[in-house]
């Protein structure tokens, strides 16, 4: 059986301590259950994280776990598509081919 994976990035970088954490680890994860209003997590998302990136988030992860299909296509050849979650979210083909082709070479 073929495996199938679909990418993301999670881009939008946290304004807590002063932007220093930027879109660090596990940032993602209010987003994705859209649970941001949970205390818990407010000294990593600041003030007033965008609603709409966990709405577009929560969307796509209940889209693949009913039906498979997260909304992009599946990163492979050719065009390795992966779905950036930011501001204004965006798919790009093979966003990092060039370090990708890199570690490819070092094989």
């Amino acid at each position: 059986m073929e495996s199938i994976a679909f990418v993301y990035e999670f881009t939008w970088p946290s304004p807590a301590f002063d932007g220093a954490l930027g879109a660090c680890h596990a940032l993602d994860v209010p987003f994705v259950f859209d649970n941001l209003a949970d205390p818990a997590f407010a000294l990593l998302l600041g003030d007033s994280p965008p609603q709409a990136i966990a709405e577009s988030m929560h969307a796509a992860w209940v889209a693949f776990a009913t039906t498979g299909d997260s909304g992009w296509a599946a990163y492979g050849e050719p065009h390795r598509s992966v779905q950036r979650f930011a501001t204004s979210p965006t798919t790009s083909r093979d966003p990092r081919g060039e370090l990708r082709a890199l570690w490819a070479d070092l094989r």
